[in-house]
């Protein structure tokens, strides 16, 4: 027989406490035993509660078995689960008796044994118990694996709130939206005759302009349903028109995530060149295609935005936007007496821009500081950032800068912060080379204030940088000497901290400060000496976390990384940010196709 845990009396620690559970069993315990383990005994021991004087505590909804366990958990902090029943027990019992871990413990039990027909249960279980480890895990599987999950029983016994609640994520793996209309009618044909009210409510939800043209046409205008709702009728209509549509920018959503494809993109061409070539590396599917529109002449910056691509000519004073679902190009406004240093993307998808006002008297100075004085030309160059506003196609102030004069920071955005690390020191007094910085502050775009952040571990210029899984990275750059760093650093936000990674396996030449970028929660960075000798120019480096190492993920087809060159040595950048662009859009459908090899050579390409 499996042995039995019962607490132990000793002379110098008696029991003080009895407890007495539904089917009248006694346990003898320890009141301090008891107080330091759980909130709910130290609550009801160290009061004026007459279980407090009388030393006896009836706990009616636990059995004899249930409270050993307990005891157990108490005493010796293990417990053993023989099966899900059992661990839901544990659950309901820890969180009456206010025992966290031993929640998690048995949490984790039943998390090991998620699968299609249990997920929906073992999800509204562990929020009704504040479960949130479980209902995490239990959630992220039915978002994983939805459309085997939507044909289970327990989710077709939902509510319609709860189909809606689900089917409204932009997180649910679904092959097509095609697939979200099927699951709604799924839903409405398990009970037709009460549930068809519903309906017209859970329609709202299948985003319309990303199902594909065809199905639109052939199943869902001749669908019943909505052919008896003009509601319904006019939803359709207007999906169709938008997919005739040349103009996409007033869509009110965005497809599903897994309906999204991440790119990575290159610029080839010296930025002193009109012509340009954008080309596209595909993680997931290790491709490569050239971009299919005409990068407009002069461009000087290149990043992405919400499936978008922003072309800046600085020299033209324009600011050019490409819609990779709709193929259709727009322009920005564009104020000429101002010049936009560097653009980016921060809290939720907010395009900024550094700007200096009447710069052109002397462009080379770039001045951070609140009055924005240059010390070589005695004038004064405000800078400020700015935000765009899609609504009112405009630009709004949003904070002047009250740092050092520098130049060549490294900018990155996430959540409402954004990070400014690094840079040189333009007004230095120090003789050549100028100092590079250490400098790191942060901007809180909600309360529209600045901080100081502790610095980072190593003085770098036009470094790169990312925000992943919660982290701020910087790696690359430049020293004060002009030499290429290797050394890479990550930002503790919890302990203020910068702390130093693996170091890249290639030295860095850049001509711009981009940032790396992220795919599939990767973090890349396009480096390798541009030298004929080294041969290790266009090549793209991607890091381990649980390795802690760079390693080469693909090189930039050689066929393309000449192209348009009048000399032998490339140039080229990361384009700022990955785009994640929907699989149906006329960007991946126009795609020309190269399969790159990764191999050390980094030659062989073929023809798709």
């Amino acid at each position: 027989m499996e042995k039995v845990f019962i607490p132990q009396e000793t002379q110098d620690r008696p029991f003080d406490i009895t407890l007495v559970v539904a089917d009248g069993k006694e346990f003898k315990v320890h009141r301090r035993v008891l107080s330091e383990a759980s909130p709910f005994f130290e609550k009801v021991l160290n009061s004026d509660m007459k279980e407090s004087d009388e030393g006896v505590i009836h706990l009616e909804m636990l059995t004899e078995l249930g409270m050993r366990d307990i005891l157990e958990f108490i005493y010796t902090g293990n417990v053993q689960i023989s099966s899900e029943d059992h661990a839901q027990d544990l659950i309901a019992m820890a969180d009456y008796l206010v025992l966290p871990y031993l929640k998690t413990v048995a949490g984790n039990v039943l998390a090991e044994r998620l699968n299609a027909s249990n997920s929906i249960w073992t999800y509204y279980f562990a929020e009704k118990y504040h479960c949130e480890k479980l209902s995490s895990r239990s959630r992220i599987f039915i978002m994983t694996n939805f459309t085997t999950v939507a044909e289970t029983r327990e989710f077709l016994n939902l509510s319609s709130e709860e189909v809606k609640m689900w089917i409204s994520s932009d997180y649910i793996e679904v092959g097509a939206e095609d697939d979200v209309f099927k699951i709604v009618l799924t839903w409405i044909d398990r009970d037709k005759t009460k549930r068809k009210k519903y309906f017209a409510d859970l329609f709202l939800e299948v985003r319309l302009p990303y199902v594909s043209r065809d199905y639109l046409h052939s199943d869902i205008m001749l669908n019943d349903l909505v052919n008896d709702n003009s509601g319904c009728m006019d939803l359709v209509r207007d999906a169709i028109k938008d997919t005739d549509c040349k103009d996409n920018g007033h869509l009110r959503v965005g497809p599903r995530k897994s309906l999204e494809i991440p790119v990575l993109l290159v610029c080839l061409g010296d930025w002193e060149e009109e012509e340009k070539v954008v080309v596209c590396y595909y993680p997931r599917e290790d491709k490569w295609s050239r971009f299919h529109g005409t990068v407009p002449p002069n461009t000087d910056e290149v990043f992405s935005c919400s499936g978008k691509l922003y072309f800046l000519s600085q020299r033209d004073n324009r600011l050019s936007c490409y819609d990779t679902f709709s193929n259709c190009w727009t322009s920005l406004p564009y104020e000429e007496e101002s010049k936009l240093h560097q653009l980016f993307v921060g809290y939720e998808d907010t395009i900024f821009a550094l700007v200096c006002n009447d710069e052109r008297s002397c462009p080379q100075s770039f001045s951070l500081s609140s009055g924005g004085r240059n010390s070589a030309c005695q004038k004064s160059h405000p800078s400020f950032l700015t935000k765009y506003k899609p609504d009112s196609n405009s630009w709004e102030y949003v904070t002047p800068f009250d740092s050092c004069s520098r130049k060549g920071i490294c900018i990155v955005a996430k959540d409402n912060f954004i990070y400014f690390l690094g840079g040189e020191d333009e007004a230095s007094s120090q003789p050549l080379p100028t100092g590079v910085l250490t400098n790191a502050d942060r901007f809180d775009l909600i309360t529209n204030t600045w901080n100081k952040i502790a610095d980072i571990q190593v003085a770098r210029r036009d470094a790169y940088g990312a925000a992943l899984h919660g982290n701020i990275f910087t790696a690359g750059g430049f020293d004060s000497c002009g030499m290429t760093i290797n050394a890479c650093e990550v930002f503790n936000e919890t302990e203020n901290e910068w702390q130093l990674i693996a170091s890249l396996a290639l030295k860095i030449e850049r001509t711009t400060s981009n940032p790396g970028a992220m795919a599939d929660g990767t973090l890349y960075i396009l480096g390798g000496l541009t030298s004929s000798e080294s041969r290790e120019y266009g090549v793209i480096e991607c890091y381990d976390p649980d390795k802690n190492e760079w390693k080469e993920k693909t090189r930039i087809p050689s066929r393309w990384l000449f192209l348009g060159q009048s000399y032998f040595l490339p140039k080229y950048d990361l384009i700022r940010g990955t785009m994640r662009v929907f699989k149906e859009s006329y960007f991946v459908q126009k795609a020309s196709y190269l399969e790159s090899s990764s191999k050390a050579d980094g030659r062989k390409c073929v023809i798709m």
